[in-house]
């Protein structure tokens, strides 16, 4: 349990300390967890929505059939995130290089192996659905 003296002086530290004031901290502050974005979500510029489009309309049986067309699209996804990661890893590889790798720097590009398993498992899911679909007439 807190005195009396502790609680008035946490609550004159918490008056002092109210973060950032200009426009510049508060969007330097802003990014100060971000490394890559991946946890996000994928932002779909309409290059991206394109491309996810052209894609998982190459992928299905007949783009008439909303669940196949759902599917398709989940594997177009995936496989434009995994193609993100590779190229976030290759940026953090790139520069790695010239510097003394620490421990740290390569722990976060090692990081990036759970983006990419998640990944994989959801195009590999969204792959094996869309085969039963097309095959069996029915989704696992």
């Amino acid at each position: 349990m807190a005195s009396e003296k502790q609680i008035a002086a946490n609550r004159a530290n918490a008056k002092r300390s109210t973060g950032p004031k200009t426009a510049v901290g508060k969007s330097r502050s802003r990014r100060n967890a971000f490394r890559h974005g991946l946890s996000l979500g994928m932002a779909r510029d309409e290059l991206t929505s394109r491309k996810i489009d052209v894609l998982a309309r190459a992928l299905v049986h007949d783009d008439n059939d909303g669940q196949q067309l759902f599917l398709a699209t989940s594997m177009a996804v995936a496989q434009v995130n995994l193609l993100h990661i590779e190229k976030t890893r290759t940026d953090m590889m790139d520069a790695l290089e010239g510097r003394d790798s620490d421990s740290a720097r390569l722990r976060r590009v090692a990081a990036l192996d759970r983006y990419e398993r998640y990944a994989r498992t959801k195009r590999r899911r969204a792959s094996e659905q869309l085969e039963a679909l097309i095959c069996d007439g029915s989704p696992r």
